[in-house]
Formats: C-alpha cells, sequence, structure tokens
C-alpha cells in the first residue's frame, strides 16, 4: 500500500474547502435581462431573477448615467426615486421598474450578484414617436418628359431617429448609403431622389417616403406621397386603319388620344381644305348616310400645347353600286359591211364591277367592250350592258345597234337549178336592207348572151312578186311552163342610196323523159330500202318465236299414247264415259274454240292428246254452243236419238295420225274438260 505523503493531504484539504464553498454560492440566473424599449412617459421594467440564491446575496443593479449603482437588494438609491425593484426576492425575482420614463433613462443597464459573473448589459430604449409623416420637398411644378427630376423626403423629431426609404408604388428604389442625411442638431433626416429624366409613363406614378423607426410594437411607420405630373405631347392612334361600309349607313371613326394635359382633337379629310362633313364627338368624328364623296383618308390632330401634335390615319373605303356612265347613246348607227366595230361600256363602282354585254332575248353574255367582227344585218337588235358589282344587284344600260348600209342579198350566187319542161319555175331573192331598196329588179341572160329586164308587172309568162320581209323585202320570179329557150342566168338585184347586191339563179332545162326516169329510178330505190327492211323485221320475229317454243320444249310435257284399236258393245259404251271434250285454246284471239266430239265407234284415247296440267274450268257457253252446233248439223241421229257424227264433221281423220303428225302447231294448246 503505498503511504499518504503531507502534500498530498494538503491537496485533499484544500479540495473539499471549494467543493463546500461552491455548494454554498450554487445560485445561476433563471431570467437574464434582455433589451427594453418603452415610450416616453410609459412604465418600464428590465426583468433579472435567479435560482438557488442563498439568503445572504445581495443582488446589485447599475445604470445610466455612466453604470452608476442602482439598487442593492431592494434598497434604491436616493437618486433615483423613479426606480424600484419589485418581484418576489425569496423567489430570486429582482426586476427593475422605471415609472414614468425620460429620455436621459436610456441607456445601458446590468444585474448581478457575487460570486456570479455579471450578466450582459442590456439597452433600455426611451422611444418618442414622430410628430408627423415627413415632408417631400422639390420641384412642385408639372415636370415635362425628359426632364430630370429631384424630390427630397425630411422627417424630423422622433427616438430613435427614422430610417427613410423611398418607394415607387410599391417597388422600393435602391439608393446609396451617402444619400441618407441625418442632422443631430436639428433632430432631422433626410433622404433625396433623384431622377435623370422623366418620361410619359411616369405621369401619374406614385412616389412615396416612409419613415420608419425601426419598433412596429411601439410605433407605426410614417408615409408622405407625390403623384408626379408628367407632360408629355399627344400620342394619337386610330383603332383601324380602314374601314369599310356601305353607301347610305352610318360609320363612327375613332381616334384614341394619350396624353397630359388632354388634347383637342380635330378631324381633316385630306385633299380637301373644307370642313370635314360629319359630327365630332370627343375623340370620334360620326358620319351619318355616308355617300360615296365621304371615301378617302381622314386624319385626326390631337394637340395639347406640348409639342409635337398628335397625328393619325385611317382609311374610309364606301361600297356603292356600280354606275353606267353615258358612253354610248339608247341607239347606235353602224355602217353595214365594216371590217370591225367596238362599242365600250364603263362602269364605276365600288368593289370595282365586271362588264359585260348581253343580246337582249338570250343568255349569252359578251365581253367588254362589244366588238363586232363583221358588221351584217344579222348583229343588228338590241343590246344591254350589265355591270356586276359584289354585295349589288345587277344594273343594266340598253342601247340599239342599228345597221344601215347597202342591200344584202341572202343565198349562194351561182346555183343551178333543173326544170322539167313545161314547169313553173319558181325563183326566190330574199334581201336585207336599211334602209329598204329602191327597187329589186329580175334580169335574164339567155345562152346567147341577149339580156331581158323583168319589171314588177307580168310579163308573158313571166311574173315577179315582192313582199314585205323582217328587215327587207323577198321578190319572187315565177316563169310558167318553162320552155326550152328560157334556160340561162337570172340575176336578182337590190339598189337603195348606200349601192347594191346581186344573186344569180342557173336555170337548165330537161325533158320530160329525163324526169320520168329519175321519178323510176327513186321509186325502185324506195321499194328496195322497204324490201330490206321488212326482211329484217320476218327474221327478227322469228327468232323471237323461236325462243319461245325453246322454253316451252324444256317443260316436262307428256308422250302421245299410241292408238288403241276400236272396242265395240256394250263395254264399249261403258268405257266411253265419263266423256272428255277436247277445247282448243286460240291463242291468236284469246278464245276457247271446242274441238269436234270424237265418233262414238272410236276410242277417245286414239285421237288428241291429253295434258293433265293444262285443266281448265271449261265456260257454260261453250258447252252450249257445241250442243247447237251440233243440233244444227243434219247429222243421223242413233238408236238413242243422239246425232250420229260422220268423218267429215268430226274431224277425226286429220287427228288419226302418227307421232310424227301429231304435234301440235306453235302456240297452240289442248285442253280437256270432264262432262
Amino acid at each position: 500500500m503505498t503511504p499518504v505523503t503531507r502534500p498530498h493531504m494538503a491537496t485533499a484539504a484544500l479540495l473539499l474547502v471549494l467543493s463546500a464553498v461552491l455548494k454554498v454560492h450554487s445560485a445561476v440566473y433563471r431570467v437574464e435581462p434582455e433589451p427594453t424599449a418603452v415610450l416616453r412617459g410609459q412604465t418600464a421594467t428590465i426583468r433579472c431573477s435567479f435560482n438557488s440564491l442563498s439568503p445572504s446575496s445581495i443582488v446589485e443593479w447599475f445604470g445610466p448615467p455612466n453604470s452608476q449603482h442602482i439598487s442593492q437588494g431592494t434598497t434604491v438609491a436616493a437618486e433615483y426615486p423613479r426606480h424600484r425593484v419589485v418581484g418576489d426576492t425569496s423567489r430570486g425575482n429582482y426586476e427593475l421598474q422605471i415609472r414614468r420614463t425620460r429620455p436621459e433613462d436610456e441607456g445601458m443597464y446590468r444585474c448581478r450578484t457575487f460570486p456570479l459573473p455579471p450578466a450582459p448589459d442590456v439597452k433600455l430604449t426611451v422611444v418618442e414617436p414622430l410628430s408627423g409623416p415627413p415632408d417631400i420637398v422639390g420641384n412642385e411644378r408639372p415636370q415635362s418628359a425628359g426632364q430630370g427630376l429631384t424630390l427630397t423626403c425630411r422627417a424630423v423629431g422622433g427616438r430613435p431617429p427614422p430610417r427613410l426609404t423611398w418607394y415607387n408604388g410599391t417597388v422600393p428604389f435602391r439608393l446609396p448609403e451617402s444619400a441618407h442625411n441625418t442632422s443631430p442638431q436639428n433632430n432631422e433626416v433626410s433622404l433625396s431622389l433623384a431622377i435623370p429624366f422623366v418620361s410619359r409613363w411616369d405621369n401619374a406614378a406614385n412616389f412615396s417616403c416612409r419613415a420608419d423607426q425601426g419598433l412596429p410594437t411601439l410605433v407605426e411607420p410614417r408615409t408622405a406621397s407625390k403623384i408626379l405630373s408628367v407632360q408629355f405631347p399627344p400620342e394619337a392612334r386610330v383603332l383601324v386603319t380602314s374601314m369599310r361600309v356601305k353607301a347610305g349607313h352610318s360609320v363612327n371613326l375613332t381616334c384614341v388620344v394619350s396624353s397630359n394635359p388632354p388634347a383637342v382633337v380635330t378631324w381633316q379629310k385630306l385633299g380637301e381644305a373644307s370642313v370635314v362633313r360629319g359630327e365630332v364627338r370627343g375623340q370620334s368624328l360620326l358620319i351619318s348616310n355616308v355617300q360615296k364623296s365621304d371615301a378617302g383618308v381622314y386624319r385626326c390632330k390631337a394637340e395639347n400645347g406640348v409639342l409635337p401634335d398628335g397625328l393619325a390615319r385611317t382609311t374610309l373605303d364606301v361600297q356603292y353600286a356600280p354606275d353606267i356612265k353615258a358612253t354610248f347613246a339608247e341607239k347606235v348607227v353602224v355602217l353595214y359591211g365594216q371590217d370591225g366595230y367596238s362599242l365600250d361600256c364603263t362602269a364605276e363602282g365600288n368593289p370595282q364591277p365586271i362588264v359585260r354585254w348581253r343580246r337582249k332575248g338570250t343568255n349569252f353574255y359578251l365581253n367588254n367592250p362589244l366588238v363586232l367582227s363583221q358588221v351584217t344585218y344579222d348583229v343588228e337588235g338590241d343590246y344591254a350592258c350589265v355591270a356586276s358589282g359584289r354585295g349589288f344587284p345587277d344594273v343594266q344600260k340598253e342601247t340599239f345597234i342599228d345597221i344601215i348600209g347597202r342591200p344584202d342579198v341572202l343565198g349562194r350566187s351561182g346555183q343551178t337549178l333543173f326544170v322539167t319542161e313545161g314547169t313553173d319555175a319558181t325563183l326566190v331573192c330574199e334581201v336585207r336592207s336599211d334602209p329598204r331598196p329602191e327597187v329589186i329588179t329580175w334580169l335574164w341572160r339567155d345562152s346567147n348572151g341577149k339580156e331581158t329586164i323583168f319589171l314588177g308587172a307580168e310579163e308573158d309568162s313571166v311574173s315577179v312578186r315582192e313582199v314585205p320581209m323582217t328587215g327587207g323585202r323577198r321578190s319572187t320570179l315565177v316563169i310558167r311552163e318553162v320552155g326550152a329557150g328560157q334556160a340561162g342566168s337570172y340575176v336578182c338585184k337590190a339598189t337603195n342610196m348606200f349601192g347594191s347586191d346581186q344573186r344569180e339563179f342557173l336555170i337548165e332545162i330537161q325533158d320530160s323523159q329525163v324526169l320520168l326516169i329519175t321519178v323510176v329510178t327513186a321509186t325502185v330505190l324506195i321499194l328496195i330500202v322497204v324490201t330490206v327492211v321488212t326482211v329484217l323485221l320476218v327474221r327478227r320475229n322469228r327468232c323471237h318465236i323461236s325462243d319461245q317454243e325453246s322454253v316451252a320444249s324444256s317443260e316436262p310435257v307428256s308422250k302421245p299414247m299410241p292408238p288403241l284399236p276400236p272396242k265395240h258393245g256394250p263395254m264399249a259404251q261403258a268405257q266411253e264415259k265419263p266423256r272428255e271434250m277436247s277445247l282448243e285454246l286460240d291463242e291468236l284471239d284469246g278464245t276457247l274454240k271446242p274441238r269436234p266430239p270424237p265418233r262414238l265407234d272410236k276410242d277417245p284415247y286414239s285421237i288428241g292428246l291429253s295434258y293433265p296440267r293444262l285443266i281448265h274450268a271449261l265456260p257454260a257457253y261453250s258447252v252450249k254452243d257445241q250442243q247447237m252446233k251440233t243440233s244444227d248439223n243434219n247429222s243421223p241421229l242413233d238408236d238413242s236419238g243422239n246425232p250420229v257424227q260422220t268423218r267429215e264433221g268430226s274431224g277425226i281423220e286429220s287427228w288419226k295420225l302418227t307421232e310424227a303428225n301429231s304435234r301440235r302447231p306453235p302456240n297452240y294448246h289442248e285442253i280437256h274438260v270432264l262432262e
């Protein structure tokens, strides 16, 4: 065991003493003092409390000026009559209370007890609110756009001094620290705002200055505002740069102007010195019952005394119906025979109309101008110029093209007419002319070159007749019973004040024998054509009948039974009942024709064929007719009084045939009816 030396014993004893001391002085801060602000004249309380504070411990307060001793325990120095220590000291509460605070109470305060180290000093701030909002001084007059602006915000009084800030609306200006000025002598602070130049957009801006003492729980910030007035020249603009309106309607031209001060707006139609038509209402121009003369460019001018003036333009497009100008008369006279003629039609409208020509009574349109490549009497008539504008009904103006000039004899000249000797020859000469031909003459030049002129009166066997026709006259030359010496050239000539025209006819005389040959030949040709057509029709009908037989043959038909030997006696009579009466269906006239009854001495199965599928009900009148027919014949009667049919009346021989001749002709059917 290691022995304990004296130095070790001394150290242990010292530690025991120190632990005892620490156990006796184990107090700690429960609440340390904190910075406090108070309005002037109000009561300020600075808190300080301890835990495990011994009864012998002494708590002290120190404060301004110069950290002087204020209290010891609950005892306060006489120099501080408004100060006192409050709280439950038995629980370690030593709060310093200052009543009716003054500015000199502001300063640093300390709370301490031995042997604890002192708590950090805290500041008591005695607040004096601003007496009013800050003042803004500077350019009071309206500023012009482009000029500079300086505004100064000043705040006087207040503890602590306020912090000034400039705002544009709600956005703060970021100004350098050097812009802040403080004057302790006057207890004043100021902040200047300098704007190099203002623009039209700064007009009516809200510039405000805010003074904040930094203690929002005690005093609220104070604010001053200034609405900036910036004068700037008018800026004019139109809502629509081009407006379209129909004539007769109303239109409102509006010019939007931005300016300070407000501008006066006037309207002017460019190109016209007179006052514009319409009513000015503020910044708008109202034009009622718009006419096509109102179309054009309009300018609005805004003036407010600040140059330059505001200008804006808008175009008014007035749409109106087409209007055909009087470029042609109601009647146009054109000389016949010209190589070409054109007639122009001019129309105005908005939008620009499409101009065409149409001949009256037709729906065929011609281009404008109307071009007549060759002027003849056929082109004479009524024409209409039609102007079509989008959004408006068509308008038209009519004119009559009157063709005047020399006569025009219709038809091709030099035609040869073959006339049979002894017959009448008729030559027709139709003349178109305006004015009407003064005279129409016929001239005959025979084979010897001799010329004969026929006047209107009848001469020998030649007569001339004239009748009016549309646009001229018709002259007819009739030669009765043409003779061989009347062949040659016949000329029809028409003359008026503009000239003449003629047509030549050549007549050749034919013998009557030649005519007969011609007629016979034509007749033979006609007969040949008719024969060919008839043959074709017959062949076509046969093909149709063959098709029907092929269809009928495809159906099942019972084969005819071979004839049986005749039977006689009572058994034969018994076998004859019931007896069949055969009726033939004549499809040509659609009636039932009864077949002759079979001979009594013959087997009914030896004649005719039975078609069970063709059995039909026999009309009542058929049996009666058969009986009447039988009774009318003077045939011999048998023992029972019944007529006996002979071979000639029964027709049995014609149908007791072999299988070859037992076939029925086409479209022939047989119907058996039981009696």
